[in-house]
């Protein structure tokens, strides 16, 4: 009685392993996307800034993260109408990254905005929340590189601190590039190895 209940256990644990993979791999469309949103974000904002239409920065940044947003909803949604049961991983990742969508708007947008800090301290504040959301979705689902890219972030933001304002943004793009876009392409490679289609 005994063998087969630890049997049992064996196969459940596989089992939740198996989807804790799945789940993680399925993750990557969402990092590649903000990895494109937030460059071409930047990439409008030096823009506008180069062109001297500095009152049309903030709405750049309004209209890339609406849209980001807006495709993010999208395949949520898409994903969910495929999957009757959510794992407890895919409740943990949501729930941090939903955590740190919200502070990414306060961070970069809100505060800012009432005065409570200048706009030249968001691409730090931003490196630190995007730190904390890797780092935690690689803690959860036990994949070593996305912790790594996480403290990535928290170094990006630390030199930032050490560079001239005007070039702070300009630093994101070799973190999105190593910390977003790196780990999201091996995981959408590793979901597609596994035959399933991506939502």
């Amino acid at each position: 009685m005994e063998a087969r209940q630890a049997q049992e256990d064996i196969r459940l644990i596989k089992e939740m392993i198996e989807k804790t993979k799945k789940t993680a791999a399925k993750s990557g469309t969402y990092f590649i996307l903000w990895t494109i949103i937030p460059i071409l974000a930047i990439l409008g904002m030096y823009i506008l800034h180069h062109l001297k239409n500095y009152q049309w920065i903030w709405l750049n940044w309004v209209v890339f993260t609406t849209v980001g947003i807006i495709i993010t909803v999208i395949l949520l949604i898409r994903r969910e109408s495929k999957e009757n049961v959510k794992t407890y991983v895919q409740i943990a990742i949501f729930s941090i990254w939903k955590a740190c969508g919200f502070a990414f708007i306060l961070l970069g947008f809100i505060f800012p905005w009432v005065g409570l800090y200048s706009y030249q301290t968001i691409s730090v504040m931003v490196s630190v929340i995007a730190g904390i959301g890797v780092y935690a979705t690689g803690g959860i689902t036990e994949w070593n590189l996305l912790k790594w890219c996480g403290a990535l972030w928290w170094f990006g933001a630390l030199l930032m601190v050490m560079v001239d304002y005007q070039y702070r943004t300009l630093l994101i793009i070799p973190l999105l590039v190593f910390g977003y876009l790196l780990p999201g392409i091996i995981l959408n490679r590793n979901y597609r190895q596994k035959g399933v289609s991506d939502a």
